[in-house]
């Protein structure tokens, strides 16, 4: 089996997306020593993957986003051609118009772009992004989403037929997402300068995200005496964070808040396991890593009843609705002020994080890989036997 995928979307400040993109290929090469991979990237990326024999890394583009577009749409059809491959995965979205004789699998992380268009930039909700999004979904012959919820949406928007050529595989959690020893927590927390006691929040800081929802009820908590932690926030600027700072800067809350940037892969499982809780208000997700990954590294945690989240989190984490202001500002100072309460959640996270492991996602993925390519040989002798005929 010859399976080609596409990594040129990987950026250099990861996204959960990234992180998918990354750790599947990781987790491939784990738990299949026989099918032979090419694997496209940027040439920025080479270094990135150290992978066995049947993995071969090439750097085909650059990261800018018309020489993407051109490898994508251009280059990869090609290839594909040339290595003759059975399968071409696309992980981020948008497959090539070129389909060629390979079989296609596209994954959908999210809709928000279709169903929240105003918490994306200017590109993302464009009716060209929308189209090319689109025209993957109805193309490919396998369409692969991390959740429930993103298949319900996906029937909701592009139908029934399109459902059912869609395969849901819940993304894993990373192995490095674990409790560390209290010196290592201790030491990282030092050098970063964080306060002793945080709540913590990691993701791209954007609206899609409801930060200010959480600053706002952090504000209601310290005004009311009822939290000793600050917050911290942990993730790159993404568009629209203006508001967000300046939030920030309210006086109520003003020294109180820290926000860090971007965390380098080393720090952040520390930086979770340090916090004395963590909250993730978003208002929509496909997946959804911060919340699973804190749970992974013990912390207690509150996020938002709603999409994927419920569908990964229901009975292991504190949910309220996420623009409900009062509901996120009780449910915090309910696990920030109850000690039996957070050993039930941190027990409860432990456990439900162990649900989520890249090598079973890596093996579902196989399965479908296979499933495309048995279908491609298929073709390929129908077609050998009329041409005899």
């Amino acid at each position: 089996m010859r399976v080609t995928i596409d990594l040129t979307a990987l950026l250099p400040l990861r996204s959960g997306v990234d992180t998918y993109l990354l750790e599947l290929v990781r987790a491939l090469a784990r738990v299949d020593r026989e099918g032979r991979y090419t694997i496209f990237v940027n040439r920025e990326d080479r270094g990135l993957l150290s992978l066995p024999e049947n993995f071969a890394v090439v750097g085909a583009s650059q990261r800018s986003r018309a020489a993407r577009l051109a490898f994508q749409q251009g280059v990869l059809p090609a290839a594909a051609i040339a290595g003759r491959a059975d399968v071409v995965h696309s992980p981020s979205f948008i497959m090539p118009l070129l389909r060629a004789r390979s079989r296609h699998l596209v994954t959908i992380h999210d809709l928000t772009s279709f169903t929240r268009p105003e918490c994306h930039l200017p590109l993302r909700r464009s009716r060209a992004y929308r189209a090319a999004v689109t025209l993957s979904v109805r193309r490919a012959d396998r369409i692969h989403v991390p959740s429930e919820f993103v298949r319900g949406e996906l029937r909701r928007i592009f139908g029934a037929e399109a459902a059912s050529r869609t395969v849901v595989i819940p993304h894993g959690i990373g192995e490095r997402f674990r409790p560390p020893s209290a010196d290592h927590v201790e030491a990282v927390r030092a050098r970063l300068g964080l306060p002793r006691r945080y709540v913590l929040y990691v993701g791209t800081l954007e609206p899609r995200k409801n930060l200010t929802v959480l600053l706002e009820a952090y504000a209601r908590l310290v005004a009311n005496g009822r939290v000793n932690e600050d917050l911290v926030l942990v993730g790159r600027l993404g568009w629209e964070q203006s508001e967000l700072l300046r939030a920030a800067e309210h006086d109520a809350i003003r020294g109180r808040v820290h926000v860090t940037g971007w965390l380098e892969d080393d720090a952040l499982p520390v930086v979770y396991a340090g916090a004395c809780a963590f909250v993730y208000p978003s208002i929509e997700e496909g997946f959804g890593f911060p919340p699973l990954e804190a749970m992974a590294a013990g912390v207690p945690t509150v996020s938002s009843d709603t999409s994927s989240l419920r569908e990964n989190l229901a009975g292991a984490a504190e949910l309220v609705a996420p623009t409900d202001v009062g509901a996120l500002t009780a449910a915090l100072k309910r696990v920030l002020g109850d000690e039996k309460l957070r050993g039930k959640l941190r027990r409860a996270g432990l456990e439900r994080a162990q649900s989520f492991r890249w090598d079973e996602s890596a093996r579902s993925t196989l399965r479908c890989y296979a499933e495309l390519a048995a279908r491609q040989a298929g073709g390929r002798r129908e077609a050998v036997a009329a041409i005899r005929r």
